[in-house]
């Protein structure tokens, strides 16, 4: 039997960067997100985010590309978020998102990264968020990603 440990730390914003997310009921939303990564075979490992984006650690399922993952949890979680009247100003998800695979060794350290999000960002703006996620990641930060 073959054993497969796949650990992303993935990235994604409400459309503009806009604050349609309210607090009191953003636990909802990371239920449906769970609700779809495990009909996708995945394991939600963390979850938490502010009012315009959403961090999720997962280990993702071998059989499962990133990418259809990503679609369906922005594509569903969009049209539910649209149909309820509690998220009134909910306009939609930003096209594109980022993801980065995770060690062992760092999935503690990204676990508590996620946990903190609403003390984070008292000090740290979502655009300087992202450009540190790229730069860690050696990828090339544009300012209109995830836009």
């Amino acid at each position: 039997m073959s054993k497969v440990t796949a650990h992303y730390h993935i990235v994604f914003c409400t459309k503009r960067r806009e604050n349609t997310i309210p607090l009191t009921f953003r636990e909802d939303l990371y239920r449906f997100i769970w609700k779809i990564i495990t009909d996708n075979k995945s394991k939600l490992i963390r979850i938490g985010g502010v009012e315009n984006h959403v961090h999720i650690l997962l280990d993702l399922n071998p059989t499962i590309a990133l990418a259809s993952l990503l679609r369906d949890i922005k594509s569903f979680s969009s049209g539910w978020l649209s149909a309820d009247n509690r998220f009134t100003t909910f306009c939609g998800w930003a096209y594109g998102y980022y993801a980065s695979s995770v060690s062992p060794q760092s999935k503690l350290s990204v676990i508590e990264y996620i946990k903190n999000q609403e003390q984070h960002h008292l000090h740290k703006s979502f655009d300087d968020e992202l450009k540190g996620l790229y730069e860690a990641s050696g990828v090339t930060y544009d300012d209109r990603d995830m836009r």
